[in-house]
């Protein structure tokens, strides 16, 4: 297969990724809820971090104020590894070779082939199985019980 080739999921392949997703997804919601937390407690402080540091810059500093209190200092070191934990595990769910489609709610679907046209398998983190597919352009709103894939 070339590095551009796509990879086609089976039904029973999704599944099988199932019972990893759901506890990778159950730690990036306990991640998002601890940073949104944490957000706003330095956003109080006049200290919310800036854009530049969830997409990887390594030195937090404050938006206001050159002196920054010692536990703000913490704060923000704890942000900082909160993000780049978030980071890992959203990393580790793309490896599976799912496609993350919201984040917030755990919503994933795979490439995969039905009678020689590509349709996505979904899946949404509390479903217990990949019950559900969709053509290429219709996304979530356009989603159908995988039954009608049998052939």
């Amino acid at each position: 297969m070339e590095p551009d080739d796509p990879q086609y999921f089976t039904l029973a392949h999704a599944n099988s990724q199932l019972a990893l997703l759901r506890d990778l997804f159950e730690r990036v919601m306990q991640l998002r809820a601890q940073l949104k937390t944490l957000y706003g407690r330095l956003e109080n402080a006049g200290h919310a971090p800036r854009e530049e540091h969830l997409r990887g810059s390594s030195a937090i500093t404050p938006r206001r104020k050159p002196e920054v209190p010692a536990d703000v200092q913490h704060d923000l070191v704890v942000f900082r590894g909160l993000v780049e934990t978030l980071r890992e595990q959203v990393d580790e769910i793309q490896t599976t070779g799912c496609i993350i489609k919201d984040i917030e709610v755990g919503l994933v679907d795979w490439l995969a082939l039905h009678h020689g046209r590509e349709v996505l398998l979904c899946w949404k983190y509390g479903e217990r199985e990949v019950g559900w597919w969709h053509d290429l352009e219709t996304g979530f709103a356009g989603r159908r019980p995988v039954s009608e894939l049998d052939d």
